[in-house]
């Protein structure tokens, strides 16, 4: 397998890149030789990340402080790419969170910085760094999905569909883009150890031992993308059966099954806390 260096000469722009599964990602393309631009809005996180990985790989290394569910943060992003003279040949849309509550008892402002921050950026970022790909005949676009894309998600409504969203503009750019020499996937991770579990505030969480490290997730990204429009990373197996399962279902039917799977974690999650 060429590196990734090879196979996307410039640099990876990484969103949501101070912890988690864009750390992860980070340190995959820089032990590959590609240089890096890392966006989030922790300053002192991304410098210190920055610096270990101009050591450890001596790679170039732009570090952009910016809020992704803030108006105009993805044309700044641009903005410093251009004035620094970076090239972005691997674009990964990684920057993402949730809120795990009912929607009518959250409050509105942070379900429409979900939407900001989980559809908006996404979908404009690829729009400002795609014609250049596209005019040097290669480049990829990572779009981080969910298993929760493949069915409603109650107390996750509208973290769910923005995770659709990115599956379905994934899928149908993958397919528009193969002609032009750009690679896109949509990845969709299951249980993950990173911040997002804490952050949307879940309650009841399977045990450790189900939960993907996220070098892991980040090897699934890199042998599949290319290859095929989706990959939904190594999860248990009625995770992924559900998730195919609910894929082929009608809307209705796809409701009725949300129900159910939610009431079966919720079972799992007491049998699991008892044991």
């Amino acid at each position: 397998m060429a590196k990734l260096s090879t196979k996307y000469p410039g640099s990876a722009l990484i969103t949501g890149a101070s912890a988690g599964l864009g750390e992860a990602f980070a340190r995959r393309c820089a032990s590959e030789g590609m240089d890096l631009v890392l966006v989030a809005r922790r300053q002192s996180r991304l410098e210190l990340l920055a610096e270990r990985l101009k050591q450890d790989y001596h790679v170039n290394v732009l570090v952009v402080v910016a809020d992704l569910s803030k108006p105009g943060a993805p044309e700044s992003i641009k903005e410093a790419c251009d004035a620094a003279g970076v090239t972005v040949s691997l674009l990964i849309n990684n920057a993402g969170f949730g809120s795990h509550a009912r929607f009518h008892e959250t409050e509105l402002q942070w379900q429409s910085a979900i939407v900001d921050v989980n559809v908006k950026a996404p979908t404009v970022l690829t729009g400002l760094f795609l014609p250049g790909m596209v005019e040097r005949g290669k480049g990829g676009v990572v779009f981080l999905a969910s298993t929760a894309a493949y069915q409603p998600a109650p107390m996750l409504a509208v973290y769910g569909a923005s995770k659709a969203y990115n599956r379905m503009l994934g899928e149908a750019l993958y397919s528009e883009l193969k002609p032009c020499g750009i690679d896109v996937l949509s990845l969709s991770p299951g249980y993950t150890a990173t911040e997002f579990h804490n952050v949307a505030q879940v309650k009841r969480l399977p045990p450790m031992e189900m939960f993907r490290k996220p070098d892991q997730v980040v090897d699934t990204c890199f042998r599949t993308l290319g290859k095929q429009p989706a990959v939904i990373d190594k999860v248990t197996p009625f995770q992924a059966f559900m998730a195919r399962v609910h894929r082929k279902l009608s809307r209705w039917q796809a409701a009725l099954g949300a129900s159910m799977f939610t009431g079966l974690l919720a079972y799992a999650g007491d049998v699991f806390a008892a044991l």
